[in-house]
C-alpha cells in the first residue's frame, strides 16, 4: 500500500509451509515448538508500520532474548520456515486471508491510501517472506547480544533496497501521525492476519496442524 504523497508502504503476505510434509519427520531439528509465536512477532516488528503500533523490534528483542539465542528453536523455526517458504510449489495462502486483505485494502483507497499499481504474485510474496525469515535467522542471535548491526547490514542488493525503505518509513512515520490514527484499525488487523500466517506455517512445518 502506498500513500500517494508520501510512498506509504505496508507489506502483507498470507504463508503457510503445507508443501513441507517431507520435511515433518525431522521437525525436531527444524525447531517452531517453542518459539514461533516470538517468531511471529519479530517478523511482524520487522515492519516499520507495524512497529510504530505495536513497538520496536529492538526492545522486543532485548525483553525476550531466550527465544532468539544462537540454536534456539525460534532461530531454528526461522531458517526452516525460510527455506520451506522459498521452495513451497503450492498454493500457499487462505484464500478467505486474501479476501479480508483485498477488503482492507478497498477501504484503505478509499481513505485516499492506494496499495499500488503493481499486484504482486504468489511467487514474489513467498521469496519476500524467505528473505526476511532468513534475515532474522541470521541477525537476532547477535541482536540477542545487543548487537543489532547484522539486522541493517544487507547482504544481497534486495535487502539493501528494503533496508533502504525500512529506514524511509522510520523518518517519515511521525510525521504521519493523522493518516497512521485514521488507518490503525485496518493496521492492527493486517498485522494480526500476518502473524496468524507465521504461526500456522510453524504449525504446519511440524505437523502439528
Amino acid at each position: 500500500m502506498r500513500h500517494r504523497t508520501a510512498g506509504f508502504y505496508v507489506p502483507f503476505v498470507v504463508v503457510a509451509a503445507s508443501a513441507c510434509l517431507a520435511m515433518q519427520a525431522h521437525a525436531q531439528e527444524l525447531g517452531c515448538r517453542t518459539g514461533a509465536n516470538a517468531l511471529a512477532d519479530a517478523y511482524v516488528l520487522l515492519n516499520p508500520i507495524y512497529s510504530h503500533i505495536f513497538g520496536d523490534l529492538e526492545s522486543y528483542v532485548a525483553e525476550n532474548r531466550e527465544h532468539f539465542r544462537e540454536g534456539g528453536d525460534a532461530i531454528r523455526c526461522a531458517t526452516a520456515l525460510s527455506s520451506a517458504v522459498l521452495g513451497a510449489s503450492l498454493q500457499l495462502y487462505d484464500p478467505s486471508d486474501r479476501v479480508r486483505r483485498d477488503e482492507l485494502n478497498a477501504q484503505l483507497g478509499a481513505m485516499g491510501i492506494s496499495p499500488g499499481q503493481q499486484e504482486s504474485t504468489s511467487s514474489t510474496e513467498l521469496y519476500g517472506v524467505s528473505m526476511r525469515l532468513s534475515r532474522l535467522a541470521r541477525s537476532l542471535p547477535a541482536a540477542a547480544n545487543g548487537d543489532y548491526e547484522p539486522l541493517w547490514t544487507p547482504t544481497n542488493e534486495l535487502e539493501q533496497l528494503q533496508i533502504a525503505a525500512e529506514q524511509m518509513l522510520r523518518v517519515l512515520l511521525p510525521q504521519m501521525a493523522d493518516v497512521m490514527a485514521q488507518i490503525e484499525p485496518q493496521i492492527r488487523e493486517l498485522a494480526a492476519l500476518e502473524h496468524r500466517s507465521i504461526r500456522e506455517a510453524a504449525e504446519r512445518l511440524t505437523g502439528s496442524r
